[in-house]
């Protein structure tokens, strides 16, 4: 089974103290600051902050508390090949759009690429075409591809304006094929290694990917193997929302609150990170790597594509692949993950379809939080939705036995500090018992208590007096935690209500709603059960 990209391990934070971000390009230092604290050595980044596409390298240089982001202004209206001129939707700068950099980054004149002479646009330019899919067939008939077993089409998708999706042509029964991609059209690290050998072999899965892509669109262009496929995917400009940790300062702010809002600018900076390892190997083989095409912007670009579209074996992201085809197959939650096979990467109905419904493929259990940092969309019904609750912000460890308290939620957490604790809060209450609920009647010891010598001690019910304690010190908890929003959820609601916001806009406050209208069901049930163990008692 292929999964699309992990579940979470942890979040990102956004403090109310932070203040009204976005007005500079990534947010002033504290929110920076706040993602970084964030991040805690679970063994594997939060599949927002630094899914697989960012891997878990970035846990040992996360943005340190003390350092100022730096503008680095970098030229993308003269980016060969790229998806059209970056922030001209904001009216940006023709000669430069500033990106957030660490504190040590040199700064670079805005206007130091204005010579470069542009290369037409491709990303994107045949979405919009009605005979999209056909030629998508053609071309994967051209290439030797069996289509025989394909009974679908690219078309118009409900998920978001501008998205694409595939279509049952037919009647589908469970277990029919939906698509799949040979293992010579996927685009993956053994490609690109065949191209330049030793200088990428060393690279990981994703890095490699998105240097493949950018040659293959921008240095082969019409002489690609993939090159009707490039056709048929966004640019991120203007045509579909994106991935959040694509959008600027001002898009940003409708995330405030969320746990999308830190994981974006945490993403954003972790490609210019990327952009800034992979300056070297630009420098040193320029004929390979020709400066007028290995831009920022193309590998923003690029990185969007691979964030949204790859899809690998396990968290890490190894055997990191796209599948040309399959990967317009969109998300829903009970569907089918995908099948990889020697031969390549097959995408199977989990359910009947009639003709004219779309079909989905799982990208595995994301709240929205994730769907919207990674994929650009959010699911208004997700059952998988979930935030996220920090020791010290919103769980406090105080006395009594506050060692004793830390001795054991330490143990719950494999070892971690218990004062960095990160606990999740998913939709159904029963999935809170693993860790949320022992932490709790840990947090409400109380001085009748008497510490036990393991955290296991706490996972049956107690007393109902310590029951009682718990369930409304994780009620308060989640008003600590909602206060972080701007506004109430009413008025959130009825924001978004009134209509006349941008498609980003949108999506921010759909988040911010669907993050709240969980904590407020949460905060519901933890009041009932305060309740019932008081009285009980």
């Amino acid at each position: 089974q292929w999964r699309q990209f992990p579940s979470p391990a942890a979040p990102p934070r956004n403090p109310p103290s932070a203040g009204r971000y976005g007005r500079r390009a990534h947010g002033p230092a504290a929110a920076v600051a706040a993602a970084a604290k964030a991040l805690t050595p679970l063994g594997l980044l939060w599949g927002l902050c630094a899914p697989s596409f960012f891997g878990s390298s970035l846990l040992g240089s996360p943005p340190q508390p003390s350092s100022q982001p730096r503008l680095h202004a970098l030229s993308f209206a003269a980016s060969g090949c790229g998806p059209g001129t970056a922030g001209a939707r904001r009216g940006a700068s023709a000669h430069g759009v500033a990106v957030a950099r660490p504190a040590e980054a040199t700064s670079v004149a805005a206007d130091t690429a204005t010579a470069v002479p542009p290369i037409p646009t491709l990303a994107g330019s045949a979405r919009s075409e009605s005979n999209l899919w056909q030629n998508l067939f053609d071309w994967a008939q051209g290439t030797g591809m069996d289509t025989s077993d394909f009974a679908v089409e690219v078309g118009p998708s409900d998920l978001a304006p501008g998205e694409l999706g595939v279509i049952a042509k037919t009647r589908l029964e469970p277990g029919d094929i939906l698509a799949w991609a040979p293992t010579s059209l996927l685009l993956n690290k053994d490609k690109a290694v065949d191209l330049w050998g030793d200088a990428v072999a060393d690279l990981e899965d994703r890095l490699a990917i998105m240097l493949l892509l950018i040659y293959e669109r921008c240095v082969r262009g019409e002489a690609s193997k993939w090159s009707t496929y490039w056709g048929g995917l966004p640019s991120f400009e203007g045509d579909v929302s994106g991935p959040s940790f694509l959008w600027d300062e001002e898009d940003w702010e409708w995330l405030q609150g969320s746990d999308g809002y830190p994981a974006s600018i945490q993403m954003h900076n972790a490609v210019v990170d990327m952009y800034d390892s992979l300056e070297p190997l630009f420098k040193a083989r320029p004929a390979d790597f020709p400066p007028d095409v290995f831009t920022a912007q193309n590998i923003f670009w690029a990185a969007g594509v691979v964030a949204s579209r790859a899809y690998g074996d396990d968290a890490e992201g190894s055997h990191l692949a796209i599948a040309p085809l399959v990967d317009f197959l969109n998300h829903k939650a009970g569907a089918l993950q995908l099948t990889r096979f020697g031969n390549g990467i097959v995408a199977y109905s989990h359910k009947h379809y009639e003709q004219g419904e779309e079909v989905y493929v799982s990208y595995g259990g994301k709240n929205n939080a994730q769907l919207l940092s990674q994929y650009g969309f959010v699911d208004d019904e997700n059952q998988e939705e979930a935030v996220f609750l920090r020791t010290g912000d919103h769980l406090l460890i105080s006395e009594p036995h506050a060692e004793a308290k830390r001795r054991l939620l330490s143990e719950l957490l494999d070892g971690q500090k218990a004062d960095s604790g990160i606990y999740r809060l998913p939709f159904r209450p029963r999935e809170w018992q693993a860790q949320l609920i022992p932490a709790i009647r840990v947090l409400a010891l109380g001085e009748d208590d008497t510490p036990p010598a393991s955290v296991q001690d706490l996972y049956p019910t107690q007393a109902p007096l310590l029951e009682s304690r718990a369930w409304t010190l994780l009620a308060e908890a989640i008003d600590r935690r909602d206060g972080e929003y701007p506004g109430s959820l009413e008025d959130n609601k009825r924001q978004l209500a009134a209509g006349g916001l941008e498609e980003r806009q949108s999506l921010g406050l759909r988040l911010r709603v669907s993050e709240r209208e969980l904590l407020e069901i949460a905060r519901t049930h933890c009041v009932e059960q305060a309740a019932l163990a008081k009285e009980a008692a």
